[in-house]
């Protein structure tokens, strides 16, 4: 295919889904653009995106110049936290090939090939320092669902983000778009039904809202914890609420909570009952909430974030103007809370 830049100079390209073979090639493009700053660290491994490639886990959409130069690729990733789900991330494109909309035609061509019916949706958490990812996102039919905020380290400078004063860790818009599941349920909203309602009618999928939720009635929660130790980075899903979530979150905060620069962003299941007495309980904790994870397979998910010592840079984050209304409630939320 040609594409052309804004001064209308060409650029022949051939875009397909990558083979094993091209691991390689994806490393270190990885690198060469990104430095070890990347927040999955498994991309860095040659055996595991070859596997990954190989068993379908991982489709990588690259697009290859005349003279055979990986200009660029995009990814789509099925083995992420959200069973049932794809993850789209690993945009990148080499300098030389910047200004030819390569990220919107990788996209658009992993969104033709992939059955998108078989997942609940397609989502992709998109770097707040700049609006571009947010941009391509946008145009094709994303939204903004919620934030997460205060994530991953930036010691390790991008090449494209160079010059720019960053903030300690990365804040990261989440987008999605929905795919086979159109019925996201009974959603206990507690305070936030303004909020959760206009997510979901931009979704298009349908829901009940149950304002009223309970405490929990018994048995344990079934929780998933999960530390990045390099950058100090806890996030804890909530599919099912116990009981014993109070002890549960206690423990994580006085395991983690003391380390420097240390953040949290729980996910709680907004199909679950106590849902609301969740919210009140981790409000008084510190957290605030910071949006929705939505049509995440099975449940859908709130966001609640928490960073002891760590403010939330909302100066330095770049938000898509057509996402600004829901990125200024989250804003909200947390001066609210401060």
């Amino acid at each position: 295919m040609t594409v052309y830049n804004k001064r209308r100079e060409a650029l022949e390209l051939t875009i397909r889904l990558a083979r094993q073979e091209d691991a390689p090639g994806i490393i270190a493009l990885l690198i060469k653009q990104h430095g070890n700053y990347y927040p999955n660290p498994d991309f860095y491994n040659l055996g595991f995106v070859r596997r990954s490639i190989g068993a379908g886990d991982l489709y990588v959409a690259l697009a290859e110049s005349e003279d055979g130069l990986l200009a660029g690729i995009t990814g789509a990733n099925r083995k992420n936290q959200f069973s049932g789900t794809l993850e789209l991330g690993m945009l990148t494109v080499r300098p030389a090939c910047q200004g030819f909309a390569l990220g919107k035609h990788l996209h658009s061509f992993l969104l033709e090939t992939l059955s998108l019916q078989t997942y609940s949706s397609i989502f992709t958490h998109c770097m707040s320092l700049d609006t571009i990812s947010q941009k391509i996102c946008a145009n094709m039919g994303y939204g903004i669902t919620g934030a997460l905020l205060n994530s991953y380290r930036t010691d390790s400078r991008a090449v494209h983000f160079s010059g720019l004063e960053l903030p300690v860790k990365h804040n990261l818009v989440v987008t999605c778009r929905s795919g086979d599941k159109k019925d996201a349920g009974d959603l206990y909203a507690g305070p936030y039904v303004e909020y959760i309602t206009a997510v979901y009618d931009s979704l298009g999928v349908a829901y009940r809202l149950r304002e009223e939720g309970t405490a929990p009635s018994g048995g344990s929660s079934l929780c998933t914890v999960t530390q990045a130790e390099k950058h100090r980075y806890c996030e804890v899903l909530a599919r099912c609420l116990g009981p014993d979530f109070e002890n549960l979150l206690g423990d994580v905060l006085k395991r983690y909570g003391g380390l420097e620069e240390q953040s949290f962003n729980v996910f709680i299941n907004l199909n679950d009952p106590a849902a609301p007495w969740a919210c009140r309980f981790l409000e008084t904790r510190g957290f605030f909430f910071a949006g929705l994870h939505a049509l995440s397979g099975v449940y859908e998910y709130m966001i609640f974030h928490y960073s002891p010592d760590l403010p939330v840079p909302f100066e330095k984050i770049a938000v898509l103007p057509g996402f600004a209304g829901e990125f200024s409630y989250i804003q909200g939320q947390y001066e609210m809370r401060r």
